[in-house]
């Protein structure tokens, strides 16, 4: 999982049923991004041979076709008898007479990103606006009609045994890695990138190095590949990953694997490759993260200007059915509140509004007779549209910190946080309260946990039972935190909060005013993204506001168990332990069966319900706009703001 101001593509998984993914806007602190609700069990292999789609700009016809090309089934196999895992390719492309020269303007409203290197930086906004359009993994899942269907990308064929342990991928022949952008290759310095570089099993084999390697900080990412027994390059085109065990994560975290080229990144900035011994502590600081992204998708990274702009272009060396929009533009700024502005001056062709901004420009005159004159959002300029955003978003608390180690405290906080207010005025009733991990819309999801109400009284209570007490008739609650403590503790914290966002802003205000009124001091931190990431990841807080984005399968593991809350920048910052849930989490890596997975799901909600390592508050709807001069309009099932293949943009407008 993705996470960020708002939670980048490896890392979920748990079948979730399908919704409309939307724009999950900066407020929730970015989160990541790789989105969508529930799918079924994982497919059954699949019998059909990839083919490789035809060559050429084109829009494709405006039904679903599939493509159709030469059959690049391998000449000799090592499993002949196994059929091939891959569905064949679908074209979602435009429709005929599309414009093919347009210019995609979106917002990167997050300031400059840390890097581009997805293996060592966890951020949403890197997955979702690059990685999706330059990477290219062995598979990816068919986006529009069935997610749990996946098709070849790298990969012409796909081997899996029957026990989900080894899977044989075979390359595509003659893939190309992009040329590196951000440095200048008529500098002799830089004269050892030229040339062409084919993607091969090597890079997939150095990918693996570094995701499993100790050196690398990438504590969000290892957790998947625990049970990772061997991976090998049979030869130039034909890779083998084995696991130790039948789990049901396996499939996503083979053939979802993105390469990163070894031809860069084993290599100092003057092309002295790394010593085998540290590449991996390379790899966290190297010279071209910074610089710019390389893949073999469907766009290539043309430029970045640091404070400025991300450019990517379309790659025209790309295989298949290529998108009619020539290029997507990326102004790059640090508070999302302009988006609006520059949406409103045409500065950007798609954005997504904060619940303010929606009540402001467009929810206030819904029903009025009379229209604001001159908006955009009125006179047919920009059409918008309200969709479900499968993400949850909470406040975490820190239950390493004394404060929030006991459960009864983090209780008392749920029962301060008045989350239908807040749902209902905040956020203009673009949500949903919801009480963990997933979805309403899921199987998983247990629709008799009720949500614990808004009840002062009942916190104050469970703060007595806690310890805590006004003992001096200051206000505020106190307790002898230590044995042997000389005086007591007053209850005071720091809450971190994303800074440019007024949803959060007023969030914190409301939670703070009521809090007071049991005994117990809230300060507010607002900071900025980067700063907030920098204190997560270091655990440096006592409790912040967050969210995480809902990939097609979502594995608790990142976040919930046990052995994730130590390890280096990981994702269960807040410090949940909990052995029935790691035993949960666990089982359910290694259950297939759909009804078990529910009710193994279920238990988990009720332990999480219990326990309240987050409170959770909400499950976005998002408003999402866009200008009539961007044609085709159409969302997905999984990444809907992503694949935009269908999508072409008129010159000029209409």
């Amino acid at each position: 999982m993705r996470n960020g101001p708002a939670n980048t593509t490896l890392l979920a998984l748990l079948s979730f049923a399908v919704v409309l993914l939307a724009f999950l806007v900066f407020e929730v602190n970015h989160v990541e991004h790789r989105l969508i609700v529930q799918g079924e069990q994982i497919q059954a292999l699949g019998e059909a041979t990839e083919k490789l789609a035809a060559t050429g700009v084109r829009a494709g016809n405006a039904a679903t076709t599939e493509v159709h090309a030469a059959d690049e089934t391998p000449a000799h196999v090592l499993h002949p008898d196994v059929p091939n895992f891959l569905k064949p390719r679908k074209d979602y492309g435009a429709p005929p007479g599309a414009a093919l020269d347009g210019v995609l303007f979106r917002g990167w409203a997050s300031g400059d990103p840390k890097g581009f290197n997805s293996l060592i930086d966890n951020a949403a906004e890197l997955g979702e606006l690059v990685e999706s359009y330059i990477a290219t993994p062995f598979a990816s899942r068919d986006p529009w009609e069935s997610p749990d269907d996946f098709y070849g990308e790298l990969a012409t064929r796909v081997e899996i045994t029957d026990d989900y342990k080894e899977f044989t991928m075979y390359l595509r022949h003659g893939m190309k890695w992009q040329t590196p952008s951000g440095v200048d290759l008529n500098d002799p310095k830089f004269a050892w990138l030229k040339g062409d570089h084919e993607v091969t099993a090597k890079d997939f084999v150095f990918t693996f190095d570094m995701m499993t390697s100790p050196q690398v900080e990438n504590g969000f990412l290892k957790n998947y590949y625990a049970e990772l027994e061997s991976y090998k390059a049979v030869d130039d085109y034909t890779f083998v990953i084995r696991w130790k065990k039948k789990q049901y994560t396996n499939v996503s975290f083979s053939v979802e694997v993105a390469p990163l080229p070894e031809f860069v990144f084993a290599y100092d900035s003057d092309g002295t490759r790394f010593p085998k011994e540290t590449v991996g502590a390379h790899l966290n600081q190297h010279w071209y993260n910074n610089k710019g992204d390389i893949g073999a998708g469907a766009y290539s990274m043309a430029s970045y200007e640091p404070g400025a702009r991300i450019r990517l272009v379309r790659n025209e060396n790309y295989p298949f059915a290529k998108s009619a929009i020539a290029e997507v533009s990326y102004p790059i700024y640090t508070d999302p509140n302009q988006t609006l502005l520059k949406l409103k001056a045409h500065e950007l062709s798609v954005g997504g509004l904060t619940p303010g901004q929606y009540r402001e420009e467009i929810l206030q005159y819904k029903d009025a007779p009379q229209k604001p004159a001159g908006s955009p959002f009125f006179d047919g300029r920009i059409s918008c549209r309200v969709t479900d955003q499968p993400a949850f978003s909470y406040v975490g608390w820190n239950a390493d910190k004394p404060l929030f180690a006991d459960k009864r405290v983090r209780r008392a906080m749920t029962f301060a946080f008045d989350r239908k207010r807040i749902v209902d005025s905040v956020f203009v009733g673009l949500g949903t309260v919801t009480t963990g991990p997933f979805l309403q819309s899921s199987p998983y999801y247990d629709p008799s946990i009720t949500p614990i109400p808004f009840d002062l009284e009942q916190a104050k209570k469970l703060l007595a039972e806690a310890g805590w007490t006004d003992t001096d008739g200051d206000g505020l609650v106190d307790k002898q935190l230590r044995p042997g403590d000389a005086k007591r503790t007053e209850f005071e914290f720091t809450m971190l909060v994303y800074g440019s966002s007024k949803e959060y802003a007023s969030l914190a205000n409301i939670f703070k005013e009521d809090l007071l009124k049991i005994g117990v001091k809230m300060n507010v931190d607002a900071a900025e993204w980067s700063l907030m990431q920098k204190r997560m990841d270091e655990k440096t807080f006592d409790a912040f506001t967050g969210a995480w984005g809902l990939p097609w399968e979502m594995d608790l593991y990142q976040i919930f168990h046990s052995s994730q809350a130590d390890v280096p920048k990981g994702s269960n910052r807040v410090g949940f332990r909990n052995k029935e849930a790691d035993r949960i989490i666990e089982q359910l890596r290694v259950t297939f069966d759909h009804d078990e997975r529910v009710k193994l799901a279920h238990d988990f909600d009720h332990i999480v319900d219990d326990e309240q390592p987050y409170s959770f508050f909400i499950v976005r709807k998002g408003e999402y706009c866009w200008w009539n001069d961007v044609k085709n309009v159409k969302f997905a099932k999984l990444s809907p703001i992503v694949n935009t293949s269908p999508w072409w943009v008129a010159k000029g407008g209409d």
